[in-house]
């Protein structure tokens, strides 16, 4: 019997591979959607907080730095202990940093909760583990269009996101 290369994807169920893709797409439109929301919520976190539009744009911008910086990591720790574990503890993440934030009362605590916890949650949920998951499940022959689909549901994510986040504001304040 001929060895199996090292590219192939593992034997699944005929477009099983389908579900895991739009599943990809669909967790990278929800993480990449939220994160590129937040400037709608400068005025009512401003409101909330009371630290000012400096503090708040500190914390967005330490998310930016982190949300990229916790990706290599995230991929590497999924390697260990499965994409899934790694995307689950992420999207937990992203929900704890975004409930507390107009909870807190300082600058520190909006980095905590903007910069740290829902941005490497973001980071951890993001392009590196799905991609790497999504690879691992394509058949090799479509793995190309495959990254296109997940990257185009975190372009997606923004386009729903951005108008739901407006309404969300004008609607609830």
């Amino acid at each position: 019997m001929p060895a199996e290369s090292s590219t192939a994807a593992p034997a699944r169920a005929p477009y099983a591979w389908w579900v895991v893709l739009l599943a990809a797409a669909g967790a990278f439109a929800l993480t990449m959607g939220t994160r590129q929301t937040m400037g709608f919520f400068l005025s009512p976190l401003n409101t909330a907080t009371g630290l000012g539009v400096g503090s708040i744009s500190l914390a967005f911008a330490f998310g930016q730095l982190w949300w990229g910086l916790t990706q290599p990591f995230a991929g590497a720790v999924a390697d260990r202990i499965g994409a899934g574990r790694v995307l689950l503890a992420g999207v937990l993440l992203v929900a704890l940093g975004t409930y507390i934030t107009p909870l807190m009362t300082s600058t520190w605590g909006l980095i905590l909760a903007i910069g740290v916890l829902a941005a490497g949650g973001a980071g951890m949920a993001g392009p590196s583990v799905l991609m790497a998951a999504t690879a691992r499940l394509i058949p090799a022959e479509r793995r190309g269009m495959a990254t296109g689909i997940v990257n185009a549901g975190g372009s997606f994510g923004q386009f729903v996101m951005a108008p739901l986040a407006a309404a969300l504001t004008l609607g609830l304040g």
